[in-house]
Order: C-alpha cells, then sequence, then structure tokens
C-alpha cells in the first residue's frame, strides 16, 4: 500500500520574528483590497479570500473617515471571518497585513519555525 501524504499543521499563532520578517516583505505592497464605508460586505470577504489564495500576503485598506477604535474592530472582525490558517499580522494606519499560511509544497512564502 502507497503511503499517504502526512496532512501540514497549520500554526495557530505566528511569532514574533515570522511577524517582524512579514511585515518587511509587505513594506513595498500596495493595498489589494479597499473597504468601503459600508464596511464588511460578503464581496469584500470573497476578494480578500481571492488575493489571499493568489498572494498569499496582502495589504488591505481600511476607511479613512473611521477612528482607531473603529479600525481595530474591523481588524478584529475580519481576523475571525477568514480561515483558520489566515493571520492578521498588524495594522499600520489604515492598512491591515494578512498572511494566509498555505500549505508548503504550494506556499510562495516559506516560514522558518522558529
Amino acid at each position: 500500500m502507497a503511503k499517504e501524504p502526512k496532512a501540514h499543521k497549520f500554526c495557530d499563532t505566528l511569532s514574533s520574528e515570522q511577524k517582524a520578517k512579514l511585515k518587511g516583505k509587505a513594506h513595498h505592497l500596495k493595498p489589494v483590497v479597499q473597504v468601503g464605508t459600508q464596511g464588511l460586505s460578503e464581496t469584500v470577504l470573497k476578494e480578500i479570500q481571492l488575493a489571499l489564495d493568489k498572494h498569499e500576503l496582502i495589504k488591505v485598506q481600511l476607511p479613512g473617515n473611521s477612528d482607531a477604535e473603529s479600525k481595530n474592530s474591523k481588524k478584529d472582525e475580519i481576523s475571525q471571518i477568514l480561515p483558520k490558517n489566515t493571520h492578521v499580522i498588524g495594522r499600520i494606519g489604515r492598512s491591515l497585513i494578512l498572511y494566509f499560511e498555505k500549505d508548503p509544497s504550494e506556499a510562495k512564502i516559506t516560514l522558518k519555525r522558529l
């Protein structure tokens, strides 16, 4: 019998070193999804998921007229809705940095387990 390949175990949290590395990689990126004043709609969430599937590391731009508390609540809302292997790396101003951890055989970005 042929052995089945071992399933990849996705990490629940990233270390601070891994987050710093991802922030560095995201520095030059432009936001690929913009959340409008209407907030997080089904369409926006689908676009975020499509962008994560394609790029693994993206920036999402939040509305400019919202305060810091509103931006943090949107960050929390996005992190709860997206799949378990999606990590919110951080928020810089109006931009959220999101990382989608793929199976290592498909991944463009590999993180060393620190």
